[in-house]
């Protein structure tokens, strides 16, 4: 029997809703998630920004954005994207978010990943796939090292948080070498 293309035994994939908006809205008001999540100055943004989002992704086809709910109780616990894909080059970026911490480090964000990477590997046949993250967020690297990302490169002081300078990691992951480790089977 094939794996579920959008659930697994924590949490499931799906499509955003119109009440989530107000949810992702109290999120941005979080400066640690939104500083993990995004390396712009992070600031509060208001429902509409989301719900405008959600309705011109519909027809982008560079962009798949799936919301984390939790199987247990249909509960939002985040986001998590394939993205600016360069189909000619069958290449993509993924980006992930969990809002609320108490909902980090219980398996959510990894079963989420994996659903996701299998997903653009196995649906939208990319070839590869690429991420950054905040080089002090220890836990996100962590988890994309088990799921088979390798460091590819390093931009040294790239982010600047609290008057301190940060590096930003870059991250990639070949479908075959996904394939030949548990991940992709």
């Amino acid at each position: 029997m094939s794996p579920s293309l959008f659930s697994g035994r924590l949490v499931r994939l799906c499509a955003p809703r119109a009440e989530d908006a107000e949810i992702l809205s109290r999120w941005s008001e979080d400066a640690v998630y939104r500083r993990q999540a995004d390396t712009d100055a992070a600031r509060p943004l208001p429902p509409e920004h989301f719900r405008e989002r959600d309705e011109a992704m519909g027809d982008d086809h560079a962009n798949f954005e799936f919301r984390i709910r939790s199987l247990e109780d249909d509960r939002l616990l985040g986001f998590v994207a394939v993205c600016g894909i360069e189909w000619a080059n069958r290449h993509g970026w993924v980006a992930i978010g969990l809002g609320e911490p108490s909902d980090r480090g219980r398996g959510y964000g990894r079963e989420a990943m994996e659903l996701a990477v299998r997903y653009a590997f196995h649906e939208l046949g990319l070839h590869r796939l690429s991420l950054d993250v905040i080089a002090d967020n220890l836990a996100a690297i962590n988890l994309y090292r088990r799921l088979g990302f390798q460091v590819e490169g390093r931009l040294r002081e790239r982010v600047l948080r609290d008057g301190e300078r940060t590096d930003l990691i870059y991250m990639g992951l070949l479908c075959r070498d996904w394939e030949s480790s548990k991940g992709g089977g």
